[in-house]
């Protein structure tokens, strides 16, 4: 397997070097130019987006390229112990594992990527046990709840709920544009490492750590599966995507599906079957910033010791791709699903795809695509 092109600088003393480099041509060179083009509405990425975000997304593609160049994903991820002190006063569960629940087709894989069920971190937003003021309560009569999966490209910890996180804030957002919720767990799922860097946490770990945090919400907190709202954001929306695949097809007679699932800008296809000429990935390349996080390693990472064609056939990795030797029939049994999806994604167009597959297998499916002018919160 070769090694992604993206990891070339990780090395000492080149990571330096290129770090320096691209910090120094940023601020004396693009920082500059950009500040002085983007006055102009037609030489912004979108016309109608403000000067302030057109900047913004310039940086933010600068930003991610520099962390997969050099393979410093491990630099935004935050260690839940750091919170352990004041675990209370954030929010933060440590869920058991739950090896019973690794069955099947997922054992295999869990096998063959040396891939263990282990205690995973989740951190509690909303309401709170009104005696104690302590989070993760049992569940209140027919009391609705969200479970979150956070975006990073299975690699990253962009968007998780720790109180550092850029996702907090969302959260509890959240919570206040639904109050039919109240309350919101976020689930810090392992995230991957992988080639040339050592593999860390491959599929399914994952998926196994959703199933756990889904099975702690139901049979430890007794939430009624019909209750609960399971969503994901980018990477995370495809996590959501393998859990309910999961639960469907494992039948564990004490999880049964949850009531609906939410994908904000699901990535659903870690292979380069939606890249080309005339594409989303193309067109939208320079109104989305996340071309670091399409350009192959994050696949590779998932993958771990997989054979790599596994990114462009196998529909727990890749369920958009293009070139899976069967789509039909992998929604089927799904709950009711809101897809949301920018118009300048360069992720756009698999996301199509998906919803399309959804909408071939599924009673309920809805895509809510936003205007051409927008573009994604995260990655």
């Amino acid at each position: 397997m070769p090694a992604p092109a993206l990891l070339a600088w990780q090395a000492q003393p080149f990571k330096a070097f290129y770090i320096t480099y691209i910090f120094t041509t940023l601020i004396t060179i693009r920082l500059p130019v950009w500040s002085i083009a983007c006055l102009l509405p037609a030489l912004r990425p979108r016309s109608s987006w403000s000067y302030s975000r057109s900047l913004w997304v310039k940086l933010y593609s600068v930003f991610f390229k520099v962390i997969f160049n050099t393979g410093s994903c491990k630099f935004l991820r935050i260690d839940p112990k750091t919170f352990i002190k004041d675990a209370e006063e954030h929010g933060l569960v440590w869920i058991d594992a739950t090896p019973e629940l690794v069955v099947g087709e997922i054992q295999e894989y869990a096998k063959r990527n040396g891939v263990a069920a282990a205690q995973v971190a989740g951190y509690w937003f909303g309401k709170r046990d009104e005696k104690t003021g302590l989070a993760g309560q049992r569940a209140g009569p027919d009391e609705k709840v969200m479970l979150q999966f956070h975006c990073g490209g299975w690699v990253e910890q962009l968007g998780d709920g720790s109180p550092k996180s850029i996702d907090a804030r969302m959260c509890n957002d959240i919570l206040k544009r639904f109050p039919q919720f109240s309350r919101l767990l976020s689930l810090e799922y392992r995230l991957s490492q992988g080639h040339t860097l050592p593999i860390e946490n491959p599929f399914p770990a994952g998926l196994i750590d959703a199933t756990a945090a889904y099975n702690y919400l139901v049979n430890d907190l007794g939430f009624k599966p019909s209750n609960i709202l399971v969503m994901g954001d980018s990477a995370g929306g495809g996590l959501v995507i393998s859990l309910a695949r999961y639960l469907k097809i494992a039948a564990f007679p004490s999880l049964p599906l949850p009531g609906g699932l939410f994908l904000m800008s699901p990535t659903a296809d870690w292979s380069t079957s939606h890249h080309g000429p005339g594409t989303s990935h193309d067109i939208n390349s320079k109104s989305d910033w996340v071309q670091g996080f399409t350009a192959g390693y994050c696949g590779r990472a998932l993958i771990g010791h997989l054979p790599e064609s596994e990114i462009d056939t196998n529909a727990w990795i890749s369920p958009s791709s293009l070139r899976l030797p069967k789509a039909e029939g992998w929604f089927e049994g799904f709950p009711s699903t809101l897809v949301h999806a920018g118009g300048a994604e360069m992720t756009l167009d698999q996301m199509r795809t998906l919803t399309d597959r959804m909408r071939g297998d599924m009673e309920r499916i809805r895509l809510l695509m936003l205007k051409r002018r927008m573009g994604r919160i995260s990655c």
